[in-house]
């Protein structure tokens, strides 16, 4: 659980847990989020001080055959 204030970006917030977003699909609660936007602020997401939202980076690979 990583707690972050609505002045912080999603960038900052998976460069400080030491997470690669480069090759990732990222998602806020869902909705998936590109480009400039992973730089703008929570609140300018629309995100409510006092909110718990999921923040996901997915990394989509090709099926490996066991």
């Amino acid at each position: 659980t990583i707690i972050a204030d609505v002045t912080s970006t999603p960038r900052f917030v998976f460069q400080q847990a030491g997470i690669d977003t480069s090759t990732s699909q990222v998602n806020v609660d869902g909705i998936v989020i590109t480009g400039a936007a992973l730089d703008k602020s929570f609140a300018d997401l629309h995100i409510a001080d006092g909110s718990t939202v999921g923040l996901n980076a997915i990394v989509k690979a090709d099926g490996a055959g066991i």
